[in-house]
């Protein structure tokens, strides 16, 4: 069945991102998405009915460790009776936390040292003396320093928070396209090696273009004198064509009637050439009325 659940924060969660109860998977992340209208993270999780969610449960996203992925855990309130009403499919949960990273690392610091009373950490400190070889004062000094280093970072617990949110805020923009930045990665290192089984070639190549461009500057300078002579003459002919754009134009204006009035003119000479000395000079039928030739 399919449940929905508003959260105010979700950092780095991702789609399929398990679902847990009392330490059990009991379903998957199908999506994260937008309300828009009260500008929560809604989550639609798909759930296996077999879990018996109780409607009064408590749906919070927490890592699983310090280093481990975030997860949405189920945690059922302590009072709630064994024949408290179940979610339905379609439901979606009212009560929601979402735990920052940095509250998953007081809570297990504190699960940590809370056993260890201070009569204990002061026979621990006075063994490790010993153990030490008479390092003892040493260790104080060392403890003292590590008292003022965990002053200095106290006093900057704001900023601290302010980095370890805007991380989250970073991993939960990089969450949603981390299968696009692994694709990325893919293909990189397929890129990676083709250049290297190709690193060979790449070289000669490279030592080609090198004495290429060493013999094209050799040419260069063997015949600069040249190349300087014959742009110094583009330039007086560039010159004289620009001083004679009015002629040129008029040139090509008038070039097409030239050739039309050369062909004409060719055109009479020819009949001319063929009345007098073809027609008139061949044709003696005095009543041919072709031959219209004057004596």
């Amino acid at each position: 069945m399919q449940l929905q659940a508003r959260f105010s924060d979700v950092a780095d969660l991702a789609p399929q991102a398990p679902v847990m109860m009392a330490d059990v998977k009991i379903g998957t992340v199908d999506s994260i998405s937008l309300d828009t209208r009260r500008q929560l993270a809604l989550v639609t999780m798909s759930i296996e009915p077999s879990a018996r969610v109780p409607s009064d449960v408590i749906a919070r996203v927490r890592r699983t460790s310090l280093l481990g992925e975030r997860i949405v855990d189920f945690v059922v309130p302590k009072d709630t009776p064994e024949n408290a009403p179940l979610l339905h499919d379609g439901a979606t949960i009212p009560r929601t936390q979402s735990r920052p990273d940095l509250e998953d690392l007081v809570r297990q610091g504190a699960n940590v040292l809370a056993p260890v009373a201070a009569g204990e950490v002061a026979t621990m400190v006075t063994e490790g003396g010993r153990g030490f070889g008479g390092q003892g004062q040493q260790l104080r000094t060392l403890l003292g320093n590590y008292r003022q280093i965990i002053q200095a970072y106290a006093a900057h617990t704001g900023e601290i928070q302010s980095l370890i949110l805007s991380l989250n805020q970073f991993n939960g923009t990089l969450a949603p396209h981390a299968q696009a930045q692994g694709e990325s990665l893919v293909n990189s290192a397929k890129a990676l090696g083709v250049l290297r089984a190709e690193s060979g070639r790449l070289r000669r190549a490279i030592h080609s273009l090198n004495r290429l461009s060493v013999g094209a500057r050799d040419i260069m300078d063997a015949h600069s004198a040249q190349m300087g002579r014959f742009f110094a003459q583009m330039r007086v002919i560039l010159g004289v064509l620009k001083s004679q754009q009015r002629s040129i134009t008029g040139a090509l204006k008038w070039a097409p009637l030239h050739n039309r009035n050369t062909q004409l003119v060719d055109f009479e000479q020819f009949n001319q050439v063929l009345q007098d000395f073809v027609i008139c000079g061949l044709n003696n039928d005095q009543s041919d009325p072709a031959r219209r030739c004057k004596e």
